[in-house]
């Protein structure tokens, strides 16, 4: 089955194409989308057929860049009302946090996730996944992709972010000095992953004028509107372990139960996603373990059970392990590593 997206991710297409003198509506007639998504953002269209416009934009057109130009006719708006819970987030992190959560209402076939000290200690690596097949071409999205995550990043705090390094797995489409103009550096090609490497400090950095009523209530909105129907597996569990990981403990067989699957059906279907329970299991404890410490006055006795861990000695060595401080520390100095 074909991915889907939002026609708010190819908003600017007419106006980028209209400077070259191209012709957007026979290139989107072409590959099935109806010209009407020039102008409904809520329309949904082949993700696998608008990679193949851009494709075909640059090698028809000799526009190497079509990609990253995309993205720079785009603002953060384009995710709706994922845009208005980032916004309001309380640091960047958590904004961050609630697009790798919500992204799935624009496009299923997007995946963004946040992984603390890699490559290195000190270090976020924002990875962006697109699921469409490996024989697609499709080098053009996922520029495209990285570098609106990169626009978006810098949205929430108005100035550009500290990107250390960009790591793209194809070859450069257009001169590295392009790319250089977009991320601020050069990336590095043919890697693993498409990914954007930040100070994991940097993810900490409050937001200013955010409204902590505003984030709640555009949070719940999505949450009443889009989960778990579109949910991945990896996501399905993400959320029972955010809402009710004291009381399943981190138990993987309860998590399964109130998905109502068997225990290995559940690891077989997250082996599919390249994910397991137990890292699952591990990030929601440090979100949330994160959030307590520094977002409440909740005694450190008590948040062992609260994050689903046996005793205030389990829970010291995992902060250790996470943030390289204990919790009294955590939460006497502020640190909220994402």
């Amino acid at each position: 089955m074909s991915q889907v997206v939002r026609a708010a991710g190819i908003r600017g297409f007419g106006e980028l194409m209209a400077s070259r003198a191209i012709a957007p509506e026979p290139m989107l007639r072409a590959a099935g989308i109806p010209v009407e998504a020039l102008s409904d953002d809520d329309l949904r269209i082949s993700l696998n057929a608008w990679a193949q416009v851009l494709e075909a934009v640059a090698e028809q057109h000799d526009v190497p860049d079509v990609g990253l130009q995309m993205a720079e006719q785009q603002d953060i708006t384009i995710l709706g009302p994922i845009a208005i819970a980032m916004q309001n987030a309380a640091t960047v992190g958590e904004g961050i946090e609630v697009c790798a959560r919500f992204l799935h209402t624009h496009s299923p076939g997007i995946r963004l996730t946040a992984h603390p000290d890699e490559p290195d200690a000190g270090l976020t690596a924002l990875r962006m996944r697109l699921i469409l097949p490996s024989w697609l071409p499709h080098r053009q999205v996922l520029d495209q992709c990285l570098a609106d995550l990169h626009h978006f990043t810098g949205f929430l705090l108005q100035e550009p972010p500290p990107v250390v390094a960009v790591h793209l797995p194809h070859q450069p489409l257009a001169a590295p000095k392009r790319y250089a103009q977009v991320f601020g550096c050069v990336p590095a090609f043919e890697q693993t992953q498409a990914e954007l490497h930040v100070p994991s400090d940097f993810l900490a950095r409050s937001l200013s004028g955010a409204s902590e009523a505003l984030h709640r209530l555009s949070v719940d909105y999505l949450q009443l509107r889009y989960e778990p129907g579109d949910q991945t597996v990896t996501e399905q569990v993400e959320t029972v372990l955010r809402r009710a990981l004291a009381s399943t403990g981190g138990r993987r067989d309860v998590v399964a139960k109130l998905l109502r699957v068997h225990p290995r059906t559940l690891q077989r279907r997250l082996d599919r996603e390249g994910s397991s329970f137990s890292e699952i299991l591990d990030r929601v404890r440090r979100a949330e373990a994160r959030r307590w410490l520094t977002q409440s006055d909740t005694p450190l006795s008590q948040l062992p059970a609260l994050v689903g861990l046996a005793d205030q000695a389990v829970l010291t060595r995992s902060c250790r392990r996470w943030f390289s401080a204990t919790p009294a520390q955590v939460r006497a100095t502020g640190v909220h590593t994402a």
